[in-house]
């Protein structure tokens, strides 16, 4: 029997040895020169692909903006340092021809790093991709095509999804740098206030956006529901495991858009607030250098006899003292269109009504009683047993409770519970949706809820 042992590669190790990472991922200088020799190569400027010792020359000092003339031997003996590390991943060198060529990783660093920075939003393409995924996924009629579509269809979906919303945790990010930056800037040009009223509408503009690519990712919710049915459909460990992985990571998304919008929740308003506070020394420092101005630039001018104040060019004169309008006052005379009197209503008593009244106020006040007796009976519980399911409890007392109203009594005391242990440190609520709960005999079911004591 072979030992497999002596051929597992292990990643970590490998990448640790010796000098292997700083020649997978080089410093800035070799990187930005191996990415202006990739620019070269895309724009067509070596059309078979080589280049000479002299071109990586060439790229690293326009990269680095050195004067070659400056200790130039040393330079290039440094050069030439670089490019042997270079020619272990990402160059190769023909003896004969004396030229250089890239090899395959240059071309991936280079377009990955290309691909990230040109990566854009577009949530139309998202929901293009996701219903295609969904019709590939629905029409996988056997095992092998459906485990094809998870190595295929689905795994090339994965990373166009997280960029998009990289890109707008990116954009979040941004602003709020930019904001930081800004702060620093003198208050009296109002910088930092156009640089709010920016951020501000970039912010809106990102909100609109993640609920376009929510939108747009709610055909997932079908693909998790076809995944679910193929699970129960064929008995595979390997279409189980994709399947668990590729739902997580449907929730997984759902819950960054939640955050994404939980950030701009937190700080749009900090932001109008701030725009509020900065506004107004801002106008107060406008009004006196207004005031300033009027005081330096106004002249005393005596118009037949009298001195009168003009005001500086530009500036109109506003009236202040104005002649008042004479109103005619027309006299009402209070009899002329006498109010006809109302007629006074009785209200009778009604024993019936009143008595229906009274039983509506005594059921929901024991209906209340019955509640604290249920929380009271589960905090004895978890008291005991550290961990009760929430869902079982309702479902009991729905069995317990022969009354009318039992299940709008079951209602209350789950929601009356999930709210008091959520806001207590020392226990946990989970709830968990891909556990659904049900009992026979009622049509109620209920997802799992457990609360457990930390």
């Amino acid at each position: 029997m072979q030992n497999t042992e002596s051929h597992t590669f292990h990643f970590l190790s490998e990448i640790s040895k010796e000098n292997t990472y700083r020649l997978l991922f080089p410093d800035s200088k070799a990187g930005m020169a191996i990415i202006w020799l990739y620019e070269k190569l895309e724009s067509g400027y070596f059309p078979d692909g080589f280049f000479k010792e002299s071109d990586i020359h060439d790229a690293l000092l326009d990269v680095s903006s050195v004067d070659l003339d400056n200790g130039k031997y040393h330079l290039k003996e440094h050069y030439n340092a670089i490019i042997g590390d270079l020619q272990e991943y990402f160059l190769r060198y023909d003896d004969e021809k004396q030229h250089y060529s890239f090899k395959e990783y240059a071309f991936s660093f280079c377009k990955h790093a290309k691909d990230t920075l040109k990566s854009f939003f577009d949530p139309t393409q998202i929901e293009i991709i996701c219903s295609n995924l969904r019709d590939k996924l629905t029409s996988c009629d056997n095992e092998q095509k459906l485990l094809e579509w998870f190595s295929l269809e689905f795994s090339t979906f994965k990373p166009r999804l997280k960029s998009q919303l990289d890109y707008l945790d990116k954009q979040i990010d941004q602003s709020v740098a930019d904001l930081r930056e800004n702060r620093k800037l003198n208050l009296q040009e109002g910088t930092i206030l156009d640089t709010l009223r920016q951020i501000d509408e970039r912010f809106e503009i990102i909100r609109t956006q993640n609920k376009e690519l929510r939108t747009a990712f709610r055909v997932t919710e079908e693909i998790r529901r076809s995944l679910n049915n193929y699970s129960e459909q064929y008995d595979n460990d390997e279409i189980s495991k994709n399947t668990h992985n590729a739902i997580t990571f449907f929730q997984e998304m759902r819950y960054v858009l939640l955050l994404i919008d939980k950030r701009l929740d937190r700080i749009q308003p900090r932001i109008k607030q701030l725009f509020s506070n900065l506004n107004k020394p801002l106008f107060n420092i406008k009004i006196e250098k207004f005031i300033g101005f009027l005081i330096r630039n106004s002249t005393e001018i005596n118009i037949v006899g009298s001195r009168e104040l003009s005001l500086p060019q530009g500036i109109h004169q506003v009236a202040i003292n104005r002649e008042l309008s004479d109103f005619i006052i027309v006299e009402r005379k209070s009899d002329l269109f006498p109010t006809k009197p109302k007629k006074r209503i009785v209200v009778t008593e009604n024993p019936e009504l009143k008595q229906k009244a009274f039983a509506s106020t005594i059921n929901q006040v024991f209906q209340q009683d019955e509640v604290a007796r249920w929380l009271n009976t589960l905090a004895n519980r978890l008291q005991e047993e550290k961990m009760v399911d929430l869902s079982d409890f309702f479902f009991k007392i729905l069995e317990e409770e022969k009354r009318e109203n039992a299940l709008s009594l079951a209602i209350s005391v789950v929601y009356r519970s999930i709210k008091l242990y959520e806001q207590q440190s020392q226990y946990e609520v989970l709830i968990n949706p891909n556990v659904v709960k049900s009992k026979k005999g009622t049509k109620t079911t209920l997802w799992q809820i457990i609360i457990h004591q930390k």
